[in-house]
């Protein structure tokens, strides 16, 4: 499915979360870590009295927006969230919400088999639309203002609790998204969720006119005088050279991609193929520290030893996912046979010789309390290092890293301690 001739695709990566407030307020939180625009977020907010507001970063992305959806009022502030493995924090003008994650639900995990560069088509997109209706009455592709969009969705977490504030009142607790958001074609699922989206929009030559005033304060005029007519002159040339510049973006990308060419990409001085293998390396090492973690409970259950080890077991399974996610927002592949040979090797690691032919020793668990720390402290090592590149790359959430590396740096005082207590245990003569 190719766009017409003069017609430019533009895709968005990144994430969508949509919950309802028991006050009738209904908040929709786009996460984008790829764009024409960069990575950036935005908020669509409904009003109970069904007043359509927009809180984009820029006026570039919120005249984009604008261009695709429907709003009564077009705000250009700062929009930061901040993402871990089990919440959101927005901030967003007047608007301060988080948001509590659930696991992934069984929808989510069909919806994640799916490979990537098949979700994100528009062509599959348009196939599973029939059946978003039906479990979700949700639409994945439309169009409207002049353009068309396909909702590529790859995944999905249930949302089990928000707390939000809006220009200083409480929202009030979490609630359905009822009665469904009007900002364009789709809308949420009723259920609060956050979903994984790969959203490509078509559009034409010279861009669709907003439905909305695309500056702050016209946007915000109750008396709705109409804009002058040089006034919409500079708004359609500045349109139309925003979107020839997001072609060109997307173009470029593509050509390359296209081309096969040997060359290295590079967002923000970041050289994604070497952190790619870098952090697959990471990925292998992580089965291998869940899967002896795992491995140690098992083997020594209903004893304070294994009644200590499980919580950080659980941590290492989440911690493995937080790398995950950050391949994901990165665009970098994930290396199944990396991943593949981590769990291999843990499972060698077990034949070393521990002074007995065919039962456990003493040493067993000492050996194996090693291996674990090894493994903590080059988890430690790559959250340190991803941290630093923070600087460049704006992909990366530096309070999650810290978040990280805090977690792992207790997690070494946790394997440190009874790694002591077992040597203690097997080497001093009784």
């Amino acid at each position: 499915m190719q766009p017409p001739a003069g017609h430019a695709r533009l895709r968005f990566d990144g994430w969508i979360a949509g919950v309802g407030t028991a006050s009738g307020t209904r908040v929709v939180v786009g996460h984008w870590a790829r764009s024409p625009f960069g990575p950036f977020s935005d908020v669509m907010l409904e009003r109970p009295d069904g007043h359509r507001l927009l809180l984009a970063p820029t006026q570039a992305t919120a005249d984009f927006i604008a261009a695709t959806y429907t709003f009564d009022s077009v705000r250009a502030t700062p929009v930061r969230v901040v993402r871990t493995a089990e919440s959101w924090t927005i901030a967003a003008g007047s608007l301060d919400l988080r948001l509590t994650l659930g696991r992934r639900s069984l929808l989510g995990f069909l919806l994640s088999a799916v490979p990537g560069p098949i979700a994100a088509r528009p062509a599959w997109t348009a196939v599973t639309d029939p059946l978003a209706r039906l479990l979700l009455n949700v639409r994945t592709h439309g169009s409207g203002g002049g353009r068309s969009e396909w909702y590529g969705v790859r995944d999905l977490h249930p949302i089990t609790a928000a707390a939000a504030t809006y220009e200083g009142r409480d929202l009030g607790p979490l609630a359905p998204v009822e009665p469904p958001v009007r900002f364009g074609f789709g809308s949420t699922p009723r259920t609060p969720s956050v979903v994984r989206v790969t959203t490509t929009v078509e559009v034409g030559g010279g861009g669709a006119a907003p439905r909305t005033p695309p500056s702050a304060h016209s946007a915000d005029r109750a008396a709705g005088e109409a804009p002058r007519a040089d006034t919409r002159s500079r708004q359609r040339r500045r349109r139309s050279r925003l979107l020839a510049q997001g072609r060109r973006r997307w173009h470029v990308r593509n050509d390359r991609s296209r081309s096969g060419a040997a060359q290295t990409e590079r967002t923000r001085g970041t050289d994604l193929d070497l952190l790619g293998i870098y952090l697959n390396d990471h990925l292998a090492g992580a089965t291998a520290g869940v899967e002896r973690a795992h491995h140690l409970v098992r083997t020594a259950r209903d004893t304070a030893f294994a009644e200590a080890l499980s919580p950080l077991a659980a941590e290492l399974v989440h911690d493995r996912t937080s790398l995950l996610s950050i391949l994901r927002d990165l665009g970098i592949p994930v290396r199944r046979y990396k991943i593949c040979a981590g769990w291999t090797a843990e499972k060698v690691g077990r034949l070393k010789s521990n002074g007995r032919l065919v039962r456990r020793s003493p040493l067993s668990t000492f050996l194996e309390l090693d291996l674990l720390r090894v493994a903590v402290e080059g988890k430690a090592a790559g959250w340190q290092t991803l941290r630093r590149l923070t600087a460049t790359e704006q992909r990366l959430d530096p309070q999650l890293l810290d978040d990280l590396l805090e977690r792992a740096r207790r997690q070494q005082d946790i394997v440190e301690e009874w790694r002591t207590e077992q040597a203690a245990a097997v080497f001093q003569k009784r």
